[in-house]
């Protein structure tokens, strides 16, 4: 028998787990994010859940799209990812993300659709789609800034280099540093002290905090896929993903 790819656990203290397993590096696909996203939406139309604590299992958070493996990003109805990465903004409820290891490319984008993350200092950030040759996908055209600022956003776009746990908690990237091995109970603590609130309260607080911020996605998604599947025709991309598979820089040449 399979293991699922995500188990939901509840707590008495109004707090629920989402745990996703893709072993080994926790490439998501579309069948993930659409699993992630009912359930988020199951547990807001619920009264025993305030917050949710996201995390993965093994080393490794998230590290996006499996280009190299041809990821199944739209299914045959013509439902993209980003369809369902859409309905985790529109979600009501409270998001605590726990960064064990690299969350990247895509990974980055899951962990920035959380409203906190709580990180260690082995915890590797990293948007690294110039690296591929490709434009950033899953809104972090309009999270990334947002959370960060736009000039170190720009820098993370067009470097693609990773931010260690110390220095994404400097940069507001991760909200809290956890020792290592302890990410998920501090992740629980905070999501617990949310839970704590009036959850009347939390709700039209966080749709205040967030208004507008589902819209913004929506737009910023349907520019990230276009660019994407127009540069997924070029040289470049084909060097790049070459590069990542030989374990080598990249000789990109503007073609």
């Amino acid at each position: 028998m399979t293991e699922p790819e995500l188990t939901v656990a509840r707590g008495d203290d109004y707090v629920a787990t989402l745990e996703f397993s893709r072993p080994p590096d926790n490439f998501f696909s579309l069948d993930l994010i659409i699993q992630i996203a009912d359930a988020c939406e199951e547990l807001a139309a619920g009264r025993q859940t305030r917050a949710i604590v996201l995390c993965s299992a093994g080393r490794i958070f998230c590290a996006g799209a499996d280009f190299a493996g041809g990821p199944r990003l739209s299914d045959d109805g013509g439902l993209h990812l980003y369809d369902a990465a859409q309905r985790l903004f529109e979600q009501p409820l409270p998001i605590v993300a726990a960064i064990q290891g690299a969350a990247i490319g895509g990974g980055l984008g899951l962990a920035m659709a959380a409203d906190f993350r709580v990180a260690s200092a082995h915890a590797r950030f990293g948007a690294n789609f110039a690296l591929l040759g490709i434009h950033q996908g899953f809104a972090l055209s309009v999270t990334l800034p947002a959370v960060i600022g736009q000039q170190p956003a720009l820098e993370m776009l067009y470097t693609g280099r990773r931010v260690h746990g110390e220095e994404a908690v400097g940069l507001g990237l991760a909200d809290v540093l956890a020792e290592p091995g302890e990410e998920r109970d501090v992740a629980h603590a905070f999501a617990a002290r949310i839970a704590a609130a009036a959850p009347l309260a939390v709700r039209s607080i966080r749709a205040t905090m967030r208004a507008g911020l589902a819209e913004q996605v929506r737009s910023a998604m349907e520019r990230e896929r276009s660019e994407q599947e127009r540069l997924m025709q070029t040289t470049d991309w084909r060097e790049g993903l070459a590069a990542v598979r030989d374990r080598r820089p990249a000789n990109f040449t503007g073609e």
